[in-house]
């Protein structure tokens, strides 16, 4: 072993190629690189978190972030203020246009339209609801046609973080599909709200759809002892779009 890498070991860390083994940061970036993408949709932005992310790893076309929330969105358009190819949306994306009303929770990346189960309040205090909110609910497909006129003709990286809904998010995407190359969805291997798909439900649906997975990346475990994971992020690649490859 390598000095350095005994160095870091020693503190707790370990040093990884970012293309052998690589986070959920640097594969996202390896896959826009890769592949072209030009075009981010942000569905479930909370307060920009990703979207930060991707600039700060050297991502500079353009993104357009969904969140519904009023006081969440406030935090995403004072994120964005500076950023002239960052386009944010007060909107949730779904598979049909209308309006829903949204369990708004202690902390705001918790938000959900679904209900939170026994074991998320157990997992998760902060899950706990403090209100709700009539949000406006659009699709991919009426958003792309309405506002990315040429999107046939762009790389669309498709990001879900919805809390349980990335599925209806999806099937609002049908008549875009073709133009997703890349997708990012949170897979739940224990369900945290009523309703939820287990993972191998959302993972057929990808797959019968045509996407493959390229990444796997754990977002959080049980607990401190029990290393079982409860949701994981998992990137696809549409295989219908072999031009790219």
């Amino acid at each position: 072993m390598k000095l350095h890498r005994k160095f870091f070991k020693a503190l707790g860390y370990e040093i990884i190629k970012s293309k052998k083994h690589p986070t959920p940061g640097s594969h996202t970036i390896n896959l826009i690189n890769q592949y072209d993408i030009d075009l981010v949709l942000d569905v479930g932005a909370n307060t920009g978190q990703f979207a930060e992310k991707l600039r700060i790893d050297g991502y500079v076309g353009d993104i357009h972030s969904f969140e519904p929330v009023t006081a969440t969105f406030q935090y995403l358009l004072d994120a964005s203020n500076d950023d002239s190819k960052w386009h944010i949306h007060k909107k949730a994306l779904s598979f049909e246009e209308g309006e829903l009303e949204i369990n708004i929770s202690e902390s705001s990346d918790l938000s959900s339209f679904l209900d939170a189960n026994v074991y998320g309040k157990d997992r998760f205090a902060e899950i706990k609801k403090s209100g709700s909110e009539v949000v406006d609910v659009s699709t991919v497909d009426v958003f792309l046609e309405k506002k990315i006129p040429n999107y046939r003709s762009r790389n669309i990286f498709l990001k879900m973080d919805t809390q349980g809904f990335d599925l209806q998010v999806f099937a609002g995407a049908s008549k875009s599909i073709n133009s997703i190359v890349c997708l990012l969805s949170e897979l739940s291997f224990t369900p945290i709200y009523d309703g939820m798909p287990h993972y191998l439900e959302s993972l057929k649906r990808y797959e019968d759809s045509g996407f493959a997975v390229s990444g796997l990346f754990p977002i959080c475990r049980k607990s401190k002892k029990d290393f079982t994971v409860v949701e994981m992020d998992c990137m696809m690649l549409n295989q219908s779009i072999q031009k790219l490859a």
